[in-house]
């Protein structure tokens, strides 16, 4: 599961979150606590035309709902990297490269460069992901 710093950073950088059955989210990035969204557990709703998350069978909860924009996405592998594919131009060359001790993604598109290394595939993508929409170079 990603990492709730890169999650957060993700969208304080802009990436906004439609919610969708399957997605994971937190309600606080200091104490990651992941729920799932899924039939009988969190659901989805609308609230004034705003997306929630009613949470059901969760007695330790004091809500029953939160709006979908208060909870903070934990994107997938899967969609982190298809994140970093749209906010490419259609020329960038992605790599994920496999090591002993992680991951490693590297992104070059013209001349620009960058790459982040980490446990998981899918922190490697989040923060390729961030110097992308921060206009970083390689580091």
């Amino acid at each position: 599961m990603i990492d709730g710093s890169l999650a957060q950073g993700l969208a304080d950088a802009g990436i906004r979150w439609q919610p969708a059955n399957g997605d994971w989210f937190c309600l606080d990035t200091s104490d990651v606590e992941p729920w799932l969204i899924a039939p009988g557990a969190v659901e989805l709703g609308l609230h004034d035309g705003d997306p929630v998350l009613m949470f059901h069978g969760a007695s330790e909860w004091a809500m029953d709902a939160v709006h979908a924009v208060d909870a903070i996405w934990l994107p997938s592998e899967q969609q982190a990297r298809v994140l970093l594919l749209e906010h490419l131009g259609a020329h960038a060359v992605v790599t994920l490269e496999s090591r002993a001790e992680g991951v490693r993604c590297r992104v070059q598109q013209a001349d620009w460069l960058f790459e982040s290394s980490a446990v998981q595939a899918v922190d490697a993508y989040a923060s390729v992901l961030l110097a992308v929409l921060n206009g970083e170079r390689e580091r």
